[in-house]
């Protein structure tokens, strides 16, 4: 598709010269005229074609109403009116230099489309695997394993969408399993420190699981702020907590390495705070 609107580019520029040139000299014979009305008229028709496969509302309008004119410059053509005829094949010129455009950004917006998809799928994988991590229960691996059967569900249809031509389909059932997840993870996350910290042989051990626990809320933090309506103000607040709380998480494991775990994991805790209010700010509940 790119070499068909490289050369559709160029063709267009070569056509233009060739108007300049033509405007610029005297008054050529009616063969002369009618020659070039031929020749504008064979390009258009070579033009229409690499651009008929485009499936937006204005080039579909745009490649219709050069047929059209392509029709009426054959026939002025037919009738040795080669002014009309390149009249009409000169609207069509700038038709098609239109439609090229938008074909062109038509395909941008199409890979753009390809890398959110990719990266949301990217971001959904990574929450599977740290679902599984959070079954410590047996009631949270039952709660977890339907929650994985409903996310594989959205991003299985997701995937057959996107296959099928059907992009922007595809990226809400993406989102729908990127939503479902986040929203769902603050529940079983809160019901499994509860069951762990009955639970903790020493304070290494909970300084540990205090570790998991952020880099859990970092993982939903990270999802949250890829979303494209946050606003620049939000987006700012987040990123001051997430600094915030990078800085107090490097401290508790300064702490934790001199063997200090009471005072770490008070610093792990200070850290996912942050974390936590920056998870609130971007609409997401933690309880």
């Amino acid at each position: 598709m790119n070499k068909k609107t490289d050369r559709i580019g160029l063709l267009l520029l070569l056509c233009s010269s060739v108007a300049l040139a033509t405007t610029d000299a005297p008054a050529s014979s009616l063969s002369k005229k009618m020659q070039l009305a031929e020749q504008k008229s064979k390009l258009v028709e070579r033009l229409i074609g690499p651009l008929s496969d485009s499936q937006t509302p204005e080039n579909t309008i745009l490649l219709a109403n050069n047929r059209r004119l392509l029709e009426q410059a054959r026939t002025a053509i037919s009738r040795a009116q080669p002014d009309e005829a390149v009249e009409k094949l000169d609207e069509a010129l700038r038709n098609l230099s239109r439609a090229n455009a938008n074909l062109s950004s038509e395909k941008n917006a199409s890979e753009r489309q390809k890398k959110q998809f990719e990266e949301r799928a990217a971001q959904i994988e990574s929450f599977r695997q740290s679902l599984q991590d959070m079954a410590t229960s047996p009631q949270a691996a039952n709660a977890i394993q339907q929650l994985t059967i409903q996310i594989d569900s959205l991003t299985e249809e997701g995937r057959k969408l996107m296959l099928s031509g059907r992009q922007e389909d595809a990226i809400k059932h993406m989102y729908a399993a990127y939503k479902l997840a986040i929203e769902e993870i603050s529940r079983l996350r809160e019901g499994q420190e509860v069951v762990v910290r009955l639970h903790f042989n020493s304070p290494r051990e909970e300084f540990a699981y205090e570790q998991k626990r952020y880099y859990s809320n970092e993982i939903l933090v990270d999802m949250m702020s890829g979303q494209d309506q946050l606003s620049p103000e939000i987006r700012k607040r987040v990123e001051s907590l997430v600094k915030a709380a990078v800085d107090i998480k490097n401290g508790a494991a300064s702490k934790a390495g001199a063997h200090d775990y009471p005072l770490a994991i008070q610093e792990m805790e200070k850290a996912i705070l942050q974390l936590n209010r920056a998870l609130q700010i971007m609409g997401m509940p933690v309880f």
